[in-house]
């Protein structure tokens, strides 16, 4: 299109007030009228000038900028000053809009405020200040969100240091505080509830975390095997009501010998505690966790331990003075059942009987070996055996998980691997004899991204944005 037809639409754009269209018509032109281009070029920039100060006044800035840095473009001396002043009224104002922002507890608008003004490299020393104590009450929200509140109380202090004049640090301080107190007692009863079987008070007492921290992982994990856990001793009520409903009374058995006929016959304790009917199938693998240590999973529901010497068919090898065969450990309702074959004692008394370990006991066996049994999650029966003793496993390992469907690691102490530099937590599973791995964060297995929640096989390799871990096979 020839240009003067540019330069008439444009002008023709500029009479109806369309200056967005009057300004593409005059970039897209070559025109080679100077006294019109340059008409027209000082219509634009005037009109351009008067809606940016319009839009400064409604609080539309980044119209305001976009019209200014238009202006600019054009390189007229006559309009550098008003510009210039243009600029700085419009900086002063987005920085007046960022504290006011802060100062209604708001954050994420006052970073976006400061954020325009960063683009454009202006310096002053009130957006250091802003962006400070914005950055901090944006983490305190995020770590109050999580139920993290000694963490948020820290980053409200840090922000009350720069802005003490801020109205509402005092009272969300004090507010953060207690609820650090709060949550502790929340996680104290989920525990001694947990303990107990009690799963509907766990349930709650979940839901209390999760009202106060609504983006709490453990919490939400926990309700959601709460209600699972309900679930499944509400089916298995009513099956056993049903069979009960069934059956038919049989006659009572006679006693042909006399010589029993008194004797109450009472079932072991192997009898009376009921294995656990979990799906995890009977593997063994090494998870080797990088920067934290390696772990011997032994998957099976009975494991047996003994010497680590050739020929030995133990689950458990440890380097050791013990026998080839010393004790088996069976996954059971309570969590484990530890069923002594040589000398083996717990907390000083020796054994010669089958027992449910407790969370904490320590195992003393002949030879010097010591192992301590812990189940340190609450609402998992996953246990770890930890060497207390010197001695290590075959093949080596810091110490041997036994899971019970899940393990889980991350930088909470009660995780089953206590991981402190890993900011979120990741769960294995076990699921239909399919082993899967579950993080709020989009991971990496096996060189490919995959969503939050992905089967893995017992030779992965996944890596997250600050942790990686490999299976291997024994």
């Amino acid at each position: 299109m020839k240009w003067n037809l540019k330069l008439k639409f444009a002008e023709q754009a500029l009479r109806r007030g369309d200056l967005d269209r009057a300004i593409r018509h005059y970039e897209s032109g070559q025109i080679s009228n100077k006294n019109r281009k340059l008409s027209l070029v000082r219509q634009l920039a005037d009109a351009l000038l008067e809606r940016s100060q319009a839009a400064i006044l409604m609080g539309r800035f980044e119209v305001a900028w976009k019209d200014l840095d238009a202006v600019a473009k054009f390189n007229l001396k006559e309009f550098q000053h008003e510009t210039r002043a243009c600029k700085n009224q419009l900086i002063e104002l987005t920085i007046e809009s960022a504290d006011a922002s802060l100062v209604r507890g708001e954050p994420i608008c006052a970073l976006n405020c400061i954020e325009s003004l960063g683009q454009r490299r202006v310096m002053d020393w009130r957006l250091n200040n802003i962006k400070t104590v914005s950055e901090c009450l944006n983490s305190a929200n995020r770590f109050a969100a999580k139920g993290q509140f000694k963490k948020s109380v820290a980053e409200l202090e840090k922000a009350k240091t720069v802005r003490p004049d801020l109205p509402f640090l005092a009272g969300r301080i004090s507010a953060f505080k207690t609820r650090t107190r709060q949550m502790k007692k929340y996680v104290t009863d989920v525990e001694a509830y947990a303990l107990q079987g009690k799963w509907g008070d766990v349930s709650q007492s979940c839901e209390r975390i999760l009202h106060i921290a609504p983006t709490n992982q453990v919490a939400f994990e926990a309700r959601q095997e709460c209600r699972a856990r309900l679930k499944k001793k509400t089916r298995r009520q009513m099956n056993s009501t049903t069979v009960n409903s069934s059956k038919v009374q049989s006659a009572p058995a006679i006693n042909t010998n006399p010589s029993t006929e008194n004797v109450v016959v009472e079932p072991s304790l192997s009898d009376r505690i009921k294995p656990m009917d979990n799906s995890v199938s009977g593997n063994k693998f090494l998870l080797w966790v990088d920067g934290v240590g390696g772990y011997l999973v032994c998957g099976s529901r009975v494991n047996s331990l003994g010497q680590a010497i050739d020929g030995a068919k133990v689950d458990i090898g440890i380097q050791g003075n013990l026998r080839s065969h010393h004790a088996n450990l069976e996954r059971v309702e309570g969590g484990h059942l530890f069923e002594p074959i040589g000398n083996v004692s717990i907390d000083g008394v020796e054994l010669d009987s089958k027992v449910v370990l407790k969370n904490g006991q320590k195992l003393s066996f002949e030879g010097g070996v010591e192992l301590a049994y812990s189940q340190t999650h609450a609402l998992s029966k996953t246990a770890r055996l930890n060497f207390v003793s010197r001695h290590r496993s075959v093949p080596w390992a810091d110490a041997v998980i036994l899971p019970v469907t899940s393990i889980i690691l991350g930088p909470n102490r009660l995780n089953h691997v206590y991981c402190p530099t890993w900011s979120e937590s990741l769960v294995l599973f076990e699921r239909a004899g399919q082993w899967f791995c579950r993080a709020k964060q989009a991971i990496e297995v096996d060189g490919k991204l995959v969503a939050t929640e992905t089967a893995i096989d017992l030779k992965s390799r996944i890596v997250g944005d600050d942790f990686s871990l490999t299976l291997e096979p024994v």
